[in-house]
């Protein structure tokens, strides 16, 4: 007898086990989405925030490159070719040279008149959501520039 009254117990918690709610279900589906939209733009912007740093950089490895190019022939390089560096210059991601498909940024040698002034890392493909920073320069003197709406943090 025993034997059968466990049984039983056991097919009634089973009941109340079998599943959610309708009203449960919903609840799940309504908290993730609240913290989906607020966890993508976030997310968002700290990788549009990475790929300024690998613009930064390049920009700086460029500016090194033209350094060290006017110590060895005592004039600035006027293309990109001259400095060693694919011309269009598409960095990727991975702060590679790339394809311009693939490219975050494209990396310009400003030269005005003939002489140097100054690199730019123009935003691409889907960098260009950067309106805060949008282009980056840096120039020969090293001051360094945004033509973004916030240009003040960007460097």
């Amino acid at each position: 007898m025993i034997c059968n009254e466990a049984v039983e117990y056991r097919q009634m918690g089973s009941r109340h086990l079998a599943g959610f709610s309708l009203i449960e279900l919903m609840m799940v589906i309504v908290i993730v989405g609240i913290l989906a939209a607020i966890a993508v733009p976030s997310y968002q912007s700290s990788v549009i925030r990475s790929h300024r740093l690998i613009a930064q950089g390049i920009l700086t490895d460029t500016s090194a490159r033209q350094a060290q190019y006017f110590v060895n022939n005592k004039a600035y390089a006027t293309s990109l070719d001259e400095l060693g560096l694919p011309d269009p210059f598409y960095v990727n991601a991975n702060a590679d040279a790339s394809a311009e498909v693939d490219a975050i940024y494209q990396i310009v040698l400003v030269s005005e008149s003939g002489q140097w002034d100054s690199f730019e890392a123009e935003p691409f493909n889907s960098q260009v959501n950067d309106t805060q920073c949008a282009t980056l320069s840096l120039s020969r003197t090293g001051a360094k520039g945004a033509t973004g709406s916030d240009p003040s943090r960007c460097w």
